[in-house]
């Protein structure tokens, strides 16, 4: 299919190459969160719903590759390394998000200090605050990866830092109420914390400097 296209196999086969090491530096992440999966009378981990899970990662990417979709053309005007440069960085982006929610979740289910308090820091909390770490971490290797520098991005990675760990400070405070409180109680105050931080960011200027709502915007075309 590649042939077909016209399309660079070369280059497809280094950014494929990248792909797989992102998966293998998942591996840890993804078997913490395998006890995420309700259990079932069904043979395998989690009553095979785990496996299930995992083959379908594993084939929506052997189906990309198959498919010949990425695979890119070069475009009018566009040099083979600055195509690949800026593809690379997009996925950097979008793989250092997923990592840093799912990182965030994991972190957070298993949180000790206090484990009843483990549900402010579990959902929506461990899952917001490791989308802007990851996402930070994500900006600042896509702003390298890219053929020019991008000081844009580098500030867009600042601003999800400082919300990144301005939600997670959050989500410790309001965790340590588990040390006199039951779990029901933190989760029930926990849910709305972060959501009513950005509500006070919009409100307060002082606040506002620390916590900004904003999308991850990946560059135009690098996935086309």
């Amino acid at each position: 299919m590649a042939r077909l296209r016209g399309a660079r196999v070369g280059a497809c086969c280094a950014l494929l190459a990248g792909y797989w090491l992102f998966v293998l530096l998942l591996a840890p992440a993804v078997w913490q969160v395998e006890g995420l999966f309700p259990a079932t009378d069904g043979p395998g981990r989690s009553g095979g719903l785990f496996g299930r899970a995992i083959g379908l990662v594993i084939g929506t990417v052997a189906y990309a590759v198959v498919s010949g979709s990425v695979f890119r053309e070069r475009g009018a005007g566009e040099t083979p390394p600055a195509q690949v440069r800026e593809h690379l960085a997009a996925v950097v982006v979008l793989t250092a998000v997923c990592t840093g929610a799912v990182v965030g979740l994991v972190l957070g289910r298993n949180f000790p200090f206090p484990r009843t308090g483990a549900p402010a820091m579990f959902l929506p909390g461990g899952v917001l605050w490791g989308l802007h770490a990851g996402a930070a971490s994500g900006l600042l290797a896509a702003a390298r990866l890219r053929p020019r520098p991008s000081h844009r991005l580098t500030a867009t990675a600042a601003d999800f830092a400082r919300t990144g760990t301005a939600l997670l400070v959050c989500c410790l405070c309001v965790s340590q109420s588990g040390w006199f409180l039951p779990g029901w109680v933190v989760a029930v105050v926990g849910v709305p914390a972060p959501f009513l931080l950005f509500l006070a960011a919009g409100r307060s200027e002082r606040v506002g400097r620390w916590v900004r709502f904003q999308t991850v915007e990946l560059p135009k075309g690098a996935l086309t």
